[in-house]
C-alpha cells in the first residue's frame, strides 16, 4: 500500500475516533461552543487530508459534514 495512503488511513482513523468521542460528549453538553468548534476542526482536517490525497468523493462528503457542523456553531453562537 502506498505510504501516503497508509498515513492517510492511520490519521483518518485517529480523527474519526476523536470525532466519535466528541459527538458522544456533545449529547451531554449540546451548547458547548468549544466542543462544537473542535468537531468542526476535526472534520475540516479530514476534509483537507482527502483533498491532498485526491479522494474527491470523500472530500465532498466531509465538506457536507463541515458545512453542517459550521451551521451548528453559527446557530449556537447567536
Amino acid at each position: 500500500m502506498d505510504q501516503i495512503v497508509k498515513g492517510f488511513l492511520i490519521e483518518s482513523n485517529e480523527n474519526l475516533d476523536r470525532l466519535d468521542q466528541e459527538l458522544v460528549k456533545l449529547e451531554s453538553s449540546p451548547s458547548s461552543q468549544e466542543l462544537l468548534a473542535s468537531i468542526f476542526r476535526t472534520i475540516h482536517t479530514i476534509k483537507g487530508s482527502c483533498g491532498f490525497i485526491g479522494f474527491t468523493r470523500l472530500e465532498k462528503l466531509t465538506h457536507t459534514g463541515e458545512t453542517c457542523s459550521r451551521s451548528c456553531v453559527t446557530a449556537r453562537s447567536r
